[in-house]
């Protein structure tokens, strides 16, 4: 399974999710049809995907975002959210909010006084394949948004395609 960058699908809500995008990426994979997770099912497997050594980080994340005022997830039942998820506006996982969803793609997300960030779950389908696409946009709304983000980058870089490989790997096994 070969995960790849790719382009921000076009066209696609999280292009106009935010007013400005200061850092945008996005990681897909290819599969057969009928090895692709159904659309609605992505967001969950996301969230079941985290490598343990990665749920470390979200932890230390969650410590340091309490401590400067940012939104935490504290209080809030994932494991809930995750089994009651439908993939409709308005659910969330986590900090993750669905803002928007259409046939090929769900635009989870959340602002903050740091930053604004959208992340976008496509199944795109392409002659007996499927696209399965995560794209990230990011807009910093100040200084501390830019400072934060200067770690989360590369992690972020590093991070998504192995998710994506255990999504796909965790789907294929049900």
């Amino acid at each position: 399974m070969t995960i790849y960058t790719c382009q921000l699908p076009h066209p696609s809500l999280i292009e106009g999710g935010l007013n400005k995008i200061d850092y945008t990426d996005s990681f897909a994979v290819t599969l057969p049809a009928e090895e692709a997770p159904p659309l609605q099912q992505l967001p969950v497997l996301f969230f079941h995907a985290f490598p343990r050594w990665f749920g470390w980080l979200i932890g230390l994340r969650e410590l340091i975002a309490g401590w400067i005022g940012l939104k935490t997830a504290k209080g809030i039942d994932i494991q809930a959210e995750i089994d009651q998820f439908q993939g409709r506006e308005g659910e969330a996982i986590a900090l993750f909010k669905v803002m928007r969803t259409n046939e090929q793609e769900i635009m989870m997300g959340e602002n903050d006084q740091h930053l604004d960030f959208r992340l976008s779950f496509f199944r795109i389908e392409k002659e007996g394949a499927v696209e399965i696409v995560l794209s990230t946009t990011v807009e910093m709304n100040n200084w501390l948004g830019r400072v934060y983000f200067i770690p989360v980058k590369p992690i972020h870089r590093l991070i998504v395609p192995i998710i994506i490989k255990r999504m796909i790997r965790q789907y294929q096994k049900t």
